[in-house]
């Protein structure tokens, strides 16, 4: 079955019911939809290609030449980075993998495109034991918002959660006597993680004493909400951790990720099993927690001058 041009919209917006079918998180498809598109206006301004059945597998690997040479869209000085480069050529393959499954191609013109070799770099913005102190202490807990983030704060350090498992987090998903949460993940997939005690003793003040002056009504049945009861989405998210880690005096930019990335790597410098590290922060595959586990030179050095036989004797 031939997929002209003119039906590139409809495939497209197949291909996305699709994967929400499937259970893929909104954002996910958000993003599936974006390079998709990024895609399809390559083909539209940069190729005479009329009909998807016309690809052939040099037609994809010179859209991968293209992607090496193609400026950011943030940043238009700077090349896309290889990471970047590499999401870009995953959708596209997963995209024409579910057109030949679905019979709209007779065969799979990405099936042996090769991606490019991406380095797994060190989390950015990983705080030291003082600044998470400080940014902890930063909440003025004598208002209901104050102390509203003073159990944000606590909880994304005392569990590594995501930024969007904390939002989306309902009073339902609490277990207090046993002091965890059931979160959802990427996929909507569920773990129990562990709330700790600082963390729940903050969450119970939160409950008890803040939150039911935010909500509005009924209110939302997330656990944190805005100052005017509406449940917070990514972006207020983003702010309230950037502006309490000004106020702590921190200079690198901090995100609600920092803070996970700051959990996992303070927990296995504490002698974790990174087994463990794993399951808490919901990773699918070791290989994502194992990022941690890359010490830095500096460190490396000092152990190497204190401990190496040769530089003792």
């Amino acid at each position: 079955m031939a997929a002209p041009k003119k039906k590139w919209p409809l495939l497209k917006a197949r291909y996305l019911e699709h994967l929400k079918v499937l259970g893929f998180a909104e954002r996910t498809i958000e993003g599936h939809e974006s390079y998709l598109r990024y895609f399809l206006e390559y083909l539209e301004k940069e190729t005479k290609v009329q009909d998807l059945s016309e690809l052939a597998h040099e037609d994809l690997a010179a859209y991968q030449t293209w992607l090496y040479y193609a400026k950011s869209r943030r940043q238009e000085d700077r090349p896309l980075g290889l990471s970047a480069q590499a999401e870009r050529l995953m959708v596209v393959q997963v995209f024409f993998r579910y057109l030949f499954k679905e019979g709209f191609l007779l065969y799979d013109p990405a099936a042996s495109l090769e991606k490019p070799k991406c380095s797994r770099s060190l989390p950015r913005g990983i705080l030291d034991p003082p600044q998470v102190l400080a940014l902890l202490k930063t909440p003025d807990v004598r208002t209901p918002i104050g102390i509203r983030d003073r159990a944000m704060l606590e909880l994304f350090y005392a569990t590594g959660i995501r930024n969007t498992e904390l939002i989306t987090l309902r009073v339902r998903d609490l277990d207090l006597a046993s002091g965890q949460a059931a979160v959802t993940g990427k996929g909507n997939k569920e773990r129990l993680v562990p709330l700790g005690r600082i963390a729940l003793n903050w969450l119970l003040r939160y409950l008890q004493d803040a939150r039911p002056l935010l909500v509005a009504g009924a209110g939302p049945d997330t656990i944190f909400v805005s100052h005017s009861g509406r449940s917070l989405d990514r972006a207020n998210l983003a702010k309230i951790i950037s502006r309490h880690a000004k106020r702590a005096g921190i200079a690198q930019h901090i995100t609600p990720h920092s803070l996970r990335h700051t959990c996992a790597t303070h927990l296995l410098q504490a002698g974790a099993d990174i087994r463990y590290i794993q399951a808490l922060l919901g990773h699918n595959s070791l290989m994502s927690t194992q990022v941690y586990t890359r010490v830095d030179i500096t460190d490396l050095k000092k152990v190497h001058a204190a401990f190496h036989p040769r530089e003792n004797a």
